[in-house]
């Protein structure tokens, strides 16, 4: 190490004399401890129950929840939940999802600007990174977080994305944060790849903007608003839409029948509900934020800013001497750990299985023959579809009239007797100009699903769920899961694949309205849901953060190619069979 790197590490010691360091300096061992933290203890675990916040332990008894139920129910019945039929176990369910995705919170409800957390005065420090470290061993990273008058955060609660990455290799892979709740965090990741291997770590929101963020989602779910349009013969009207509205005048309620989610828009004047012909996306409502608090969601300031390291932001990996690899088929009803996989040469490789690359439409073409396939949900799983019909010659859309964008879609290979759909996922959903009677509810289309061994069902819902309560994501995830399990108690062999949410960019405003902390919530959400279902997972979230790509709502054909390998890998785990 040089001289200038010395007088950092030391300068970088002295400040803080709470803090273990261990750092090799010209030959000489540094240590200044700190109470409370073990770092031995800290390990990146292969539970989803890890990542960060880490989630608390709650009781499974009715008797112990107290008014965490209550508060769980009186959410719901709030948005028109009123005549749901909740079992015992999804009451018992949403308290405790509710309980393990609680995020820290600043210790007043108002925190001057100057005391916020400030990523230019942050910086990270890679333990040991003097070791000598093989590909399987596990790589600690500490960041202690300070304000803009530069001093240090004495409580947690920020929201982070970290990754490892060696460029040339186009290789990366994410890491797990675990908050101390005091203004350290550590970062564990997996050394998957041998070389020189970099660190990067971004504050996507500091804890003062969460807070705002978790205001927004319990004040103003309406800030998105939704439109539907009427008509009968020559008269027409346009009505505002949404989950709950005011009852200032006359509502149509257009509650689904069979699953019970509410949906309500203004009556028209002059038009019969019955008279509805589409739904749309509104207008995203503006001048949100109270105060001070725009300066919390200010890019190039604290909106996925990069954390500089403190002195060095790589290390070097050598081979492993042992085996490392595997060699079992993607299987559904695993859990997925984190991280689930890495990138090597673009290519995704899991963690627990060994994916087949579907790389000629020879190969995907013998994996779906005499298939069908349901892609339901929103448009990240719509450029499956597109992935499908662009690159297999014989799958051909047909022409149903709807909108490219919107859909619903439908794709026929009439020599390999492929049928491919792709339907949106029901309200809420921000499209434009969707015909009301496509609105429908993936648990209702479940629900009309034979299935057998050549049906194949892939889902996601999350991007659109931004702007409500968390009750709601959770109340939706139940009845879907509720229908996979029903069509898979009638057949098993039906193979269904859960696609999770994905990282995105936060241009302008778009944090308040779809951050990606609201993502990250609804992804623990749902992973936590379908454990122990007989479902497989494409990890769309950890296949978005680890690539070296921008982030973006709408990944790149790099990144939705090796969501088919590993998707169709779960269809076709022996190949192209």
């Amino acid at each position: 190490m040089d001289q200038a790197a010395r007088q950092i590490t030391l300068a970088f010691c002295l400040r803080h004399p709470r803090v273990m360091i261990l750092a090799l300096v010209m030959g000489c061992l540094v240590y200044v401890s700190f109470p409370k933290v073990k770092l031995n203890s800290i390990s990146a675990s292969s539970s989803q129950s890890s990542r960060y916040p880490r989630p608390k332990i709650y009781s499974t008894t009715e008797q112990d929840l107290g008014m965490q139920k209550i508060d769980w129910m009186y959410k719901l019945m709030q948005y028109g939940y009123q005549k749901h039929n909740f079992s015992p176990e999804e009451r018992l369910e949403g308290t405790a999802l509710m309980r393990m995705i609680e995020w820290p919170k600043p210790p007043n409800l108002t925190v001057p600007i100057q005391k916020s957390s400030d990523p230019s005065h942050s910086r990270f420090v890679i333990l040991n990174f003097r070791k000598t470290f093989y590909v399987g061993d596990q790589l600690q990273v500490m960041l202690r977080m300070y304000d803009f008058e530069g001093n240090p955060k004495q409580y947690g609660g920020d929201y982070f994305q970290a990754r490892i990455h060696t460029p040339e290799l186009k290789a990366g892979s994410v890491g797990t944060v675990v908050d101390n709740q005091n203004g350290f965090y550590y970062i564990n990741f997996t050394l998957s790849w041998p070389g020189k291997v970099q660190v990067s770590v971004s504050l996507v929101h500091p804890s003062e903007a969460i807070q705002v963020l978790g205001r927004l989602c319990k004040e103003r779910p309406d800030r998105v608003n939704f439109k539907s349009a009427f008509r009968l013969g020559t008269t027409s009207d346009t009505t505002t839409c949404n989950l709950y509205l005011s009852p200032t005048k006359p509502l149509c309620n257009f509650t689904d029948i069979r699953t019970g989610e509410p949906w309500f828009c203004y009556k028209p004047e002059k038009l019969p509900c019955s008279s509805r012909i589409t739904h749309a996306k509104g207008v995203y409502v503006k001048d949100l934020l109270n105060g001070d608090e725009a300066f919390y969601f200010k890019r190039g300031s604290n909106i996925k800013k990069p954390i500089l390291p403190n002195v060095i932001d790589y290390i070097t990996v050598k081979p492993s001497p042992h085996a490392v690899g595997v060699s079992q088929e993607c299987v559904r009803g695993k859990a997925m750990p984190s991280p689930s996989g890495y990138y090597y040469k673009d290519q995704w490789m899991p963690l627990t299985c060994n994916i087949h690359r579907f790389n000629t439409p020879a190969n995907i073409e013998r994996c779906l023959h005499r298939k069908k396939v349901y892609l339901f949900g929103d448009s990240t799983i719509r450029q499956w579809f597109e992935y499908l019909t662009n690159f297999l010659p014989g799958l051909k859309k047909l022409d149903l009239g709807n909108f490219e964008k919107i859909g619903p879609h439908l794709a026929v290979d009439t020599v390999n007797n492929i049928i491919v759909e792709y339907r949106a996922h029901g309200p809420p959903i921000r499209f434009n100009a969707l015909s009301s009677q496509d609105l429908r509810y993936i648990s209702n289309e479940l629900d009309g699903i034979k299935g057998g061994k050549d049906t194949v069902i892939g889902i996601t819902l999350w991007s659109h769920f931004s702007t409500f309560p968390v009750e709601v994501y959770i109340r939706r995830l139940q009845n879907i899961r509720r229908s996979i399990s029903q069509l898979l108690g009638r057949n098993p062999d039906t193979v269904v694949v859960m696609k999770t949410a994905n990282v995105q960019a936060h241009p302008g405003e778009v944090s308040l309205y779809n951050s990606d902390w609201f993502s990250y919530q609804h992804d623990v959400v749902m992973r936590k849901m379908f454990t122990g279902i007989n479902v497989a997972f494409v990890d769309a979230w950890e296949m978005t953060l680890a690539h070296y790509l921008p982030h973006e709502l709408h990944p790149h054909t790099i990144i939705v190619k090796n969501q088919i390998d590993v998707f169709l890998s779960c269809v076709c785990p022996t190949g192209n069979k």
